[in-house]
């Protein structure tokens, strides 16, 4: 896990002052070690910050020079499947000087080139130069675990892992995409556009396999596609399939060779990677435990998982060390704001802040490695609010009433979220009125409710799509994007490298196989998890309803928190967007209203666009 940059000008030479900015602002990324290179006669810099993982020692470090080819290598990620890679091309006639999974992607680029992302398990993002054709190849992973944004101008092309670094390497002129503002502000949505809020940065897409030409032409190719829903695949297969894969995955994420972590709360998720791990036990090396996260206060009393966390525990696990991290349930404005700055985005929710607490008190622990049970929900259809209401639909289309009436048995389907999800099926002229009713749609600028129109219908084609559609789409671009964002900031905030296993392409490809209608019913959601777990964890842990997660007390203290600074004193700019006197008002009535986070999130957003995205800091950070 790491930092990297490529800085690149047409014509001209590429300032080494933009890169070493770049650079100190992934310094959190990387702070074992600094490296970086020049080609293209001085055009084209690589700048690299090092999270030591694999083969901690200097012969690591990056840019990693091939000492056959001369190829240079910039890389932030995790090859988990190395070894077996290594071995391979040791008998190809490969020879290795250093221990890490760096070398074996030079050594695999060397004999396989393009075919060689194909073979890598793992997760990455990297920049590589190739001198045989000059080019500058970039790659990010099948799902994208690794961050990788871009901006590109006719005499500019920066490339970076978070966006400060992008723009401090750029120069580029720092604006908001009121398009991807409305789509916050209405549905919390930031990163499922191929731009970022910041127009004109945008993420190297999963999956891509770009090539950049000396003349700075971009051949857009992919080494990766994801397959189709398979309609002969059933539950029972995923079923079947899913504990070896899960096991294997989880045996793949435990190579490291520094300490290492895995969170565990109350729920399948964690439950079932805290499974894998305690039938590994005797292969765990630096394990210093499992990390779960509860309240001091009573506010959160009734959110607190660390009951559950060491039930399931004791249950799969009994022997290994569990710690207990707590902390207030309502965040202070202070904490919101470091968490903001670490995201540099907006977050649907401030639950997020538990994990970044939760992140920093492994990393004081001296954790550098964290196992965690992110993706699941996204890949087997854990958010029953968002999907059942889209099943209730079909059904009710198919004239299936029997199937409705039974999805109301079940006890995970509301009325109330299923007729506010099923509303925006209604015409137009019936559903604008009722979202302008919204608590949080009245906060938004009148003036650019209108403006923008056109992407609020945009939205409404996207809340239309069925329900085989939407499962899908939450995974490639909507849901899982946004996942993806939050766990790695709020690792690397605390130079922590996190791992999923539920996101090895093996696992994520059979998820994505099986239909979404297919994955959730009465009983609730993710069914071939809660399946292939049935036997395996605490029968209070596998038939939970979706009501818990990390930092679920958070989410509902937001008329709690004292942002009095924060409304007093709003952001320049800030009006076009948001409606203070609105604001102030929904906060007074309707302090429990997740939605209403969306508009102070913006302005806690864009306070610190405000405060830290100056030229001045950009260039001289």
């Amino acid at each position: 896990m790491c930092g990297l940059v490529a800085l690149a000008r047409w014509p001209g030479m590429a300032d080494p002052r933009r890169l070493d900015a770049a650079l100190a602002h992934l310094a959190h990324r990387g702070p074992d070690a600094k490296g970086q290179s020049s080609h293209w006669g001085g055009r084209l810099l690589l700048g690299h910050r090092r999270l030591s993982i694999f083969d901690t020692g200097p012969q690591a470090h990056q840019p990693m020079v091939d000492p056959q080819t001369g190829d240079s290598l910039i890389f932030n990620g995790a090859i988990y499947n190395y070894p077996e890679l290594r071995e391979e091309l040791q008998r190809l006639g490969a020879h290795f000087r250093t221990g890490s999974d760096t070398e074996v992607i030079l050594a695999a680029w060397r004999h396989w080139k393009h075919d060689a992302f194909r073979r890598f398990n793992g997760m990455w993002a990297l920049v590589l130069h190739d001198v045989a054709s000059d080019c500058l190849y970039v790659s990010r992973d099948r799902l994208g675990v690794k961050p990788l944004y871009c901006f590109k101008s006719a005499t500019t092309l920066a490339i970076a892992s978070e966006i400060k670094a992008v723009l401090a390497a750029s120069a580029a002129p720092v604006s908001i995409d009121p398009a991807a503002a409305l789509d916050f502000l209405m549905l919390g949505l930031v990163d499922h556009r191929p731009s970022s809020l910041f127009e004109g940065v945008v993420e190297v897409p999963p999956g891509s396999l770009w090539c950049v030409q000396p003349d700075g032409f971009i051949e857009r190719k992919r080494f990766h596609d994801w397959p189709e829903i398979n309609p002969e695949l059933g539950l029972s297969d995923v079923t079947e399939a899913l504990p070896a894969l899960l096991e294997n995955a989880v045996s793949l994420r435990l190579r490291s060779d520094v300490p290492l972590a895995a969170q565990l709360s109350g729920g399948m998720d964690s439950g079932s990677i805290a499974w894998a791990v305690g039938r590994q036990r005797d292969a765990l090396g630096q394990f210093l435990g499992f990390f779960s996260y509860g309240y001091k206060d009573s506010a959160g009393l009734l959110h607190d998982e660390t009951a559950a966390a060491r039930l399931t525990q004791e249950h799969v696990a009994q022997g290994l060390p569990l710690r207990i991290v707590t902390a207030p349930a309502v965040p202070t404005l202070e904490e919101l704001q470091k968490l903001i700055s670490t995201q540099q985005l907006p977050v649907a929710t401030p639950s997020i802040l538990a994990g970044w607490r939760l992140f920093r008190a492994m990393g004081e622990a001296g954790a550098k490695v964290v196992l965690t049970g992110d993706g699941s929900d996204e890949l087997f259809a854990g958010y029953t609010k968002r999907y059942l209401p889209l099943a209730l639909r079909q059904s009710l289309g198919d004239l299936d009433i029997r199937k409705a009436l039974s999805l109301f048995g079940g006890g995970h389907l509301q009325a109330g979220p299923a007729a506010r999800r099923l509303a925006w099926s209604l015409p137009w002229p019936l559903l604008l009125p009722m979202l302008r009713r919204q608590p949080h749609v009245q906060t938004i600028a009148s003036d650019f409710l209108a403006e923008m129109d056109f992407a609020l219908r945009d939205l409404v084609t996207l809340q239309r799509q069925p329900l085989n559609v939407q499962g899908p789409d939450d995974i490639r671009r909507i849901l899982l994007p946004q996942i993806l964002r939050y766990g790695d900031r709020n690792a690397m905030a605390w130079g922590i490298e996190s791992r999923s296993p539920f996101l090895d392409y093996r696992i994520a490809e059979l998820a994505m196989a099986l239909s979404t209608s297919s994955k959730l019913g009465a009983s609730g959601g993710k069914l071939p998890l809660r399946h292939a777990m049935a036997a395996r964890l605490p029968d209070s842990v596998v038939r939970g309803q979706k009501n818990r997660g990390l930092g679920n007390a958070e989410q509902f203290q937001v008329g709690k928190i004292d942002m009095a600074t924060l409304l007093n004193e709003p952001p320049a700019g800030s009006e076009r967007f948001v409606d203070i006197t609105r604001l102030r008002e929904q906060l007074r009535r309707h302090p429990h209203d997740l939605r209403l986070w969306w508009p102070v999130c913006l302005l806690i957003w864009m306070r610190w666009m405000q405060e830290e995205l100056t030229p001045t800091r950009l260039a001289h950070p």
